[in-house]
């Protein structure tokens, strides 16, 4: 947050420098649905461990054009959850089926700038980059039966040579080295307290296109735009309460689409309402790093939508 805030510093200071062209500014304050949803492939070699869950969130969007003479100009824009909504989330694997259900909870913030080109009056075609945010937090863990029962018994029983760790299906504070304790006593072992965040910061470039009727001539009390782009991930980094000290990171590692339809009620030349709806989805791979005790860390594949419906004021100058 200390780099978004920085940025948002030095990019809103670079406004100054722009010519009289034209320019505006908006901001919108709305609701946001995010999807996010995990698959590991070939958990243990038992199947596919994976969830999804849906979370509604207030958002707060804003965006700033400079323009800078009648052929070029740049945009910076912001997006920001304002508060997370709690939701339950639940865990399965598609040979036991259900066998994890816990508290969930996720906000993202995302910084972007964009360079514009203008091929007419209405038509750009831009070109930028983004660093995002994104933070969830996990907490109030139980084991969902029998499905879990049934994964913990397939995990005592895999081969294992004389004096290995007997592997079993624990929740976060959970703990035992043998495979005579029922999985039953272990819930008393749960501490409600306890819960698992996961922060990640990237780095995307993107390109796109943006139609806007805003300086068509025969546009009066209404103009609207559309504008899309593709999003490649450079540089992911990933940490996790679970990974202790250890960060996760991971290069070119996925790609995204976002899209944004608009629509403007003009009460004076400078002065406008705006009403929008973003969607976003990204796809990430899987990030694994080796240590050098051996243990092999694995962050699972996600995807990653959010589609918020906002509204606000626009102003030109």
């Amino acid at each position: 947050m200390k780099i978004l805030f920085f940025l948002t510093l030095v990019l809103c200071s670079s406004l100054t420098i722009a010519d009289s062209h034209y320019s505006y500014s908006e901001i919108k304050i709305g609701v946001e649905n995010i999807s996010y949803a995990e698959k590991l492939s070939n958990v243990a070699g038992l199947g596919q461990l994976s969830q999804s869950i849906d979370v509604t969130n207030p958002t707060i969007r804003q965006i700033s054009y400079s323009g800078i003479n009648d052929s070029w100009g740049f945009y910076i824009e912001t997006a920001s959850s304002i508060s997370t909504e709690i939701a339950t989330e639940q865990w399965s694997m598609d040979t036991f089926g259900e066998i994890q259900t816990n508290a969930f909870k996720i906000k993202a913030n995302e910084i972007s700038m964009k360079t514009a080109y203008n091929w007419n009056n209405a038509l750009q075609f831009t070109w930028g980059a983004q660093i995002y945010t994104s933070s969830f937090t996990r907490s109030n863990f139980a084991f969902s039966q029998p499905g879990a029962q049934f994964f913990d018994d397939a995990l005592i029983d895999l081969p294992r040579e004389d004096g290995d760790d007997v592997p079993r299906y624990l929740l976060p504070s959970q703990s035992t080295n043998d495979a005579q304790t029922p999985q039953q006593a272990l819930n008393s072992r749960v501490m409600p307290v306890v819960s698992v965040s996961e922060d990640q910061v990237g780095i995307s470039m993107s390109v796109g296109a943006r139609y806007d009727t805003i300086n068509l001539s025969s546009i009066k009390k209404l103009s609207w735009y559309l504008d899309g782009e593709v999003i490649l991930p450079a540089y992911t980094q990933v940490q996790n309460t679970q990974f202790e000290t250890t960060t996760l990171s991971k290069s070119f590692n996925g790609w995204g689409v976002n899209a944004e339809l608009g629509l403007r009620y003009h009460f004076t030349k400078t002065l406008a309402w705006v009403f929008a709806v973003d969607a976003l989805y990204t796809s990430r791979d899987t990030i694994t790093e080796n240590l050098s005790n051996g243990r092999r860390l694995i962050v699972p594949k996600i995807e990653y939508s959010n589609i918020s419906i906002s509204s606000g004021l626009h102003w030109a100058y």
